[in-house]
């Protein structure tokens, strides 16, 4: 009795790892020739300011200009898209604008590091809760 639960503990298990190990490792790591391995993170910024307000264009450009793009001068992409989150405080549904920004990057700690600033800077400088982070690694030819 006691070998059957090990071997179905060890089965439980392997099971887990499988369903928690990323897919991009299980599939080729290779890219075609013309193509690259690289990472990518789609970064969600939130406008509406806590106790009211928006971030205006011209200060999300700032922003942008300021913080984002030095840290990643090879190029990036923003969109402007609608969300919504349920405020666990109130348990209503907020609707807001906000703007995505994708970034193509190889990965490093560096790279890491200036991803994290640029979360951390929004939340302080705009009095954000979370700035959602969104990543996958992609093969990616120009």
């Amino acid at each position: 009795m006691k070998t059957l639960s090990n071997f179905i503990c060890v089965v439980v298990i392997f099971v887990l790892f499988l369903l928690t190990f990323p897919q991009s490792n299980l599939a080729s790591s290779s890219c075609p020739v013309e193509g690259q391995t690289m990472s990518k993170v789609e970064l969600y910024f939130g406008l509406n300011i806590p106790g009211g307000g928006k971030v205006e264009p011209l200060v999300w450009q700032n922003f942008l200009d300021n913080v984002i793009s030095p840290r990643f001068p090879d190029g990036l992409s923003i969109d402007k898209i609608s969300g919504q989150w349920r405020d666990a405080k109130t348990d209503k549904t907020i609707q807001e604008e906000s703007r995505m920004v994708m970034i193509l990057y190889k990965r490093s700690a560096k790279a890491e590091q200036a991803i994290e600033d640029i979360r951390a800077a929004y939340k302080s400088q705009f009095q954000q809760d979370s700035v959602m982070r969104l990543d996958e690694i992609n093969c990616v030819s120009f």
